[in-house]
């Protein structure tokens, strides 16, 4: 609309300066023409007000910035809110008139920032150079020297190395994640060769199967670590097997200088659990085994001896036996009977007398008394 009337009044001033210098050369009256030249004018400027500007302003607060300790500036600034901004390509939101983009510098090296508004098909450039401050800089030699120190814990992973590397990124003012978890690498190296270490030293099972579990987890050199952790378990295998060696021959020992069952069974257990077969061993195993068999077998024939000799001897021991009963049994008896008896059986005088002194005079016992 104000463009319209702007071009309105234009031709308008036109036409009426034409007709005011045509009056002035034919001296005609010039009120009319005054008054319109004016009111044209005064359009004119109403059309300019009226009129949006199409050219963008763009204003840096400063051309020139120097970041902070972590290379970070803000670069800040006035446009047209209706603009469109843009630093290297990246479109920066606005606040009214001002704006404020963070940037980043990642080396040493300064960098040049440009800002473009744009509006109605126009642009304006400016361009912010950036420069590392001192303190950047440090920074920067400092991760330097931090990543140097990590690389050197990585292809020589040492306590040494590690607690220098430990030190550089403590004392770096930055942060890096990246840091953190190559260190955690180095570290957990550390922990497995401790665990090696230790499991080399004791030959222990345990200690083996806690180096084993590490090793599994490990990130640098683990084929060095495989390989180490192969030989602890050979010598541990060794180890065990000459243990169960001197266990089976010290229970064989037994076995043979007390040849029971209990003592025989615990050593072929033990000549069984070798890993590698010992025919020796077994030899005498077998020989112990005969050895209680033929013991048995000596005791069984004692015993049947001993129980052959006690069935002899007893008719033996029986008869002075038999001759002390009878010697103190005592009976009745007559003296014109022919019958010894326990009570009085029948008429007649009946004499206490012992069961031997009626047998000895032909005496038989009575069939009422003794049924």
């Amino acid at each position: 609309m104000g463009i319209f009337i702007f071009g309105v009044v234009f031709l308008t001033m036109v036409v009426s300066g034409i007709f005011f210098i045509l009056s002035l050369i034919k001296k005609k009256p010039l009120r009319n023409k005054i008054v319109i030249f004016m009111g044209g004018f005064l359009l004119l400027i109403g059309g300019v007000l009226l009129t949006p500007a199409t050219t963008p302003e763009l204003h840096v607060d400063e051309a020139e910035l120097v970041t902070n300790e972590q290379g970070e500036v803000a670069i800040t600034g006035q446009t047209n809110p209706e603009a469109q901004l843009t630093i290297n390509g990246v479109e920066v939101s606005l606040a009214d008139e001002t704006f404020s983009y963070t940037v980043q510098l990642e080396d040493e090296e300064e960098q040049e920032f440009t800002l473009q508004a744009s509006m109605g098909g126009s642009t304006k450039e400016e361009v912010v150079t950036v420069k590392p401050s001192r303190a950047f800089l440090a920074s920067l030699q400092a991760e330097k020297q931090e990543q140097a120190a990590l690389a050197l814990a990585e292809t020589q992973p040492n306590q040494k190395n590690y607690d220098e590397a430990v030190t550089l990124i403590h004392a770096l003012s930055k942060t890096y994640e990246d840091f953190a978890t190559r260190l955690t690498v180095v570290e957990e190296h550390l922990a497995i060769g401790k665990a090696l270490d230790t499991a080399e030293a004791s030959l222990e099972r345990k200690d083996f199967d806690q180096a084993k579990e590490l090793v599994a987890q490990a990130v640098l050199n683990k084929e060095t670590f495989e390989s180490r952790l192969s030989t602890v378990e050979t010598k541990i295998s060794e180890k065990e097997a000459e243990a169960l060696v001197a266990e089976a021959v010290q229970a064989v020992e037994a076995a043979e200088a007390e040849p029971t069952k209990d003592a025989l069974a615990r050593a072929e257990d033990a000549v069984a659990r070798l890993k590698t077969p010992d025919e020796e061993l077994a030899a005498r195993t077998k020989t112990v085994a005969q050895t209680i068999t033929a013991n048995e077998q000596a005791v069984a024939q004692a015993k049947a001896e001993e129980e052959r000799q006690a069935a002899a001897a007893v008719p033996e021991q029986s008869q002075p036996a038999a001759a002390s009963n009878q010697a103190q049994t005592s009976v009745l008896v007559t003296p014109t009977g022919s019958k010894y008896h326990t009570r009085k059986c029948g008429n007649g005088t009946y004499t206490p007398a012992t069961l031997a002194e009626a047998q000895s005079r032909g005496l038989t016992p009575c069939a009422k008394c003794f049924p």
